[in-house]
C-alpha cells in the first residue's frame, strides 16, 4: 500500500467516525428520540456507500466524500446534552 492509498484510507475513516461521533442529546425524550434516528440514518449511509463503494469503485476517496455529503445533508436537529458543572462559573 503507498502512502497515497494510506492516506485515503485513513480520510474514509476520519469520514466514517466524523459520521457516527454525534453530541448526546438532552436529557427529554424527543432529542433523545431524534438522537438515535439521526444516529440510524447515518449509520444506514455509511453501510450503503461503504457496500455500493467495495461493489462499485473500490476508491475510499470517492466513499469520504459521500459520506461528508451524505452527513453535511443530516445535521443535528436536536438540543445537545450540556452539563451544569460546565458553564461559566461567574
Amino acid at each position: 500500500m503507498t502512502n497515497h492509498t494510506e492516506a485515503a484510507h485513513v480520510d474514509l475513516l476520519e469520514a466514517i467516525v466524523a459520521a457516527l461521533n454525534l453530541p448526546l442529546p438532552s436529557i427529554a425524550e424527543a432529542d433523545e428520540q431524534l438522537y438515535y434516528e439521526l444516529l440510524e440514518r447515518r449509520a444506514l449511509a455509511v453501510r450503503i456507500t461503504l457496500s455500493a463503494n467495495r461493489t462499485v469503485s473500490r476508491d475510499p476517496r470517492l466513499a469520504a466524500a459521500t459520506i461528508r455529503r451524505r452527513t453535511a445533508e443530516e445535521p443535528v436537529t436536536y438540543t445537545p446534552f450540556k452539563d451544569e458543572r460546565d458553564g461559566d462559573s461567574r
